[in-house]
């Protein structure tokens, strides 16, 4: 008989904040790309007073989409992306995960592992940042090109 041990329910109440946390990254990213299912290639969300948030299709399936979410800080002909995070979107089970990511001074690195701390900061990032962008007024309506 198999009895769970404390540390064996932690893992497992963490693993299910991570999958609310996807939960309401795919809200979020829906709240932002309304037309999701519509877009194609590159998009930039424009706000008075606000960075460019620049989003790229980067693949696009039945049921999932991975895009690519980003600002482009420029000094002069030379362009920076941060932060800049790679997200697939599992349209059937409305989630969204950072597959991979680069946050401010970090060396951009595919999470290899699923460890849940791993996980944990890239989405918990991407929850934060997506609210953020939502609150300044980002949106995209339309196909772009």
């Amino acid at each position: 008989m198999y009895i769970a041990t404390k540390k064996d329910r932690t893992a497992v109440s963490r693993f299910a904040r991570l999958m609310d946390l996807y939960e309401a990254n795919y809200i979020n990213m829906r709240l932002l790309l309304p037309a999701l299912d519509q877009l194609q290639g590159d998009c930039i969300s424009r706000v008075n007073g606000c960075l460019d948030l620049h989003i790229r299709v980067i693949e696009k399936s039945p049921y999932t989409s991975t895009l690519n979410l980003t600002y482009v800080f420029t000094d002069g002909n030379r362009g920076e992306y941060e932060p800049d995070l790679y997200v697939r979107v599992y349209h059937d089970a409305r989630q969204a995960e950072v597959v991979s990511g680069l946050l401010h001074g970090q060396r951009h690195v595919k999470r290899c592992s699923r460890s849940l701390e791993g996980s944990w900061k890239l989405n918990r990032f991407l929850y934060k940042w997506l609210r953020y962008c939502l609150r300044r007024g980002h949106k995209v309506h339309a196909i772009t090109h």
